[in-house]
């Protein structure tokens, strides 16, 4: 079995510490392991693999702040886009992150950003096959 993560950060630590805290919190507390534990209460003890994407966003301002709304639009349009390409079950992989749509997901830059991580995940996927 394996896994994907999608998400964001502009922590300090980056990808790292934004997966610092999903790995070492408690199960009640780590949105990854109560995701993951909701799909399949064994699935921890099972995972042979995880593989986690994470994308340069560029420097607009928009995806630098505290402000979350412009990530969280990218995030959208990137899962909605994964849900379908997952679908094709090839690579085998479940999707067990969940995002919101909003506002920022007609943005242009927004979409853009998300095109271009989608993308990088197409490279990805088609390469396995």
């Amino acid at each position: 079995m394996g896994a994907a993560y999608v998400g964001m950060t502009v922590g300090r630590n980056g990808i790292f510490g934004r997966w610092g805290d999903h790995l070492g919190r408690a199960l009640e507390k780590s949105s990854f392991q109560r995701r993951l534990h909701e799909f399949d209460d064994s699935a921890w003890d099972r995972m042979d693999d995880l593989v986690i994407f994470w994308a340069d966003m560029g420097e607009a301002d928009e995806f630098l702040t505290l402000e979350t709304s412009h990530r969280e639009g990218v995030e959208y349009l990137v899962q909605r886009e994964l849900r379908f390409l997952l679908g094709r079950g090839k690579p085998s992989l479940r999707m067990i992150s969940k995002v919101r749509s909003n506002r920022t997901v007609q943005l242009p830059l927004v979409r853009a950003a998300a095109d271009q991580v989608i993308a990088h995940f197409r490279t990805h996927f088609d390469a396995l096959q």
